[in-house]
């Protein structure tokens, strides 16, 4: 049996919804002129607004972000093998994700999306961004000031992501950060590294497995359905329907206090997969979405936490063929397997 990570593929699927054109960086068949690159920089620089940048598994994500573009990778915690950070089984034939790498985000960048990649750190180095996500990436835990402000924007969201850095959220100066969001993110740093500036935003169903405090300072922050080890400080912070192992998060309000981990998760399986509520966990139930209630944790919510942040785009993750050399004329028969991963 081959197999064989086919993100090409999913990219036909891409192209049947969008004009926008498809490029590839580290393929590993031959180059296609005009879609195929070596270097993520190389392909950022050949595209235009609205263009989709595809990732191999093991390419870099080294970049300096001019334009608002959609870049795709394959996932991450994919190496079941891995004794640190065990993955999940079946979801890629290539266990690789992206190589870890550097973004900044300069004049232009606004409305870009990144799903599905692996950083060491980003950079928001221009005045005015606004309306950039990250979906299902991971911040590694090699990164040091894995998020850096470096000036005032808008409207960034970290949805379904595992951030692992040393001092994760980093404000350099005093920038101004509204609207910025962290939805179904699993966190095991210190989370924020200052108190002395101006942010707001949301912090909805996340996990805070380790590190010794979420900083949150005077800015206006909503912290909702999630569940800490770590303590929360912050003078204008509403928290509503989180979950502590201690005093983490004040009485009232649906929060709950004292609660043992171990009666919260299976902590069995693959790294992320080990946060799953278990049978009867306090968890269930007990978060608010809209007028529904949800289970707090990085499952919960209105965007659930996908398992080795796999993108939501239809991919060929197997392919068994004949192999050797096929005399000319035979019949090959192929069998392909394909997931949507919605």
């Amino acid at each position: 049996m081959k197999k064989l990570f086919l993100l090409s593929v999913a990219a036909m699927f891409i192209c049947s919804l969008s004009f926008a054109t498809i490029r590839r960086v580290g393929f590993f068949g031959p180059a296609v002129s005009g879609v195929d690159y070596s270097t993520l920089q190389l392909a950022h620089d050949a595209s235009a607004i609205g263009d989709t940048i595809m990732m191999m598994p093991g390419a870099a994500t080294n970049c300096s972000m001019t334009k608002g573009l959609v870049i795709i990778g394959p996932g991450y915690f994919l190496n079941p093998s891995d004794a640190t950070y065990p993955g999940n089984t079946g979801l890629q034939a290539n266990s690789n994700s992206t190589a870890s790498g550097y973004i900044t985000f300069s004049l232009g960048s606004s409305n870009a999306q990144i799903i599905g990649c692996s950083f060491s750190s980003i950079t928001f180095g221009a005045d005015g961004l606004t309306n950039i996500i990250f979906k299902r990436c991971l911040f590694d835990r090699f990164g040091y000031n894995n998020i850096n402000f470096s000036q005032s924007c808008s409207g960034v969201t970290f949805q379904q992501c595992a951030i692992q850095g040393t001092y994760a959220v980093n404000f350099n100066g005093s920038p101004t950060v509204t609207n910025l969001a962290f939805l179904n993110c699993l966190f095991s740093p210190q989370v924020f590294s200052q108190s002395s500036y101006t942010m707001s935003g949301l912090i909805n169903n996340c996990l805070f497995v380790s590190g010794s405090s979420v900083t949150l300072g005077s800015g206006a922050w909503q912290v909702s359905n999630c569940i800490s080890q770590i303590a929360f400080t912050g003078s204008n912070v509403v928290y509503t329907n989180n979950i502590g192992t201690s005093s983490q998060f004040p009485a009232g309000n649906g929060n709950q206090q004292n609660v043992p981990w171990a009666n919260i998760f299976k902590l069995t399986g693959s790294y992320d997969g080990q946060y799953a509520l278990k049978v009867g966990s306090p968890a269930i139930g007990a978060g608010i979405n809209g007028a529904a209630a949800t289970d707090c944790g990085i499952f919960g919510g209105a965007t659930p936490y996908r398992l080795s942040g796999i993108p939501g785009v239809p991919a060929i993750y197997a392919l068994t063929s004949p192999q050797g050399t096929i005399p000319a004329g035979n019949t090959v028969q192929i069998n392909l397997s394909t997931r949507s991963n919605n």
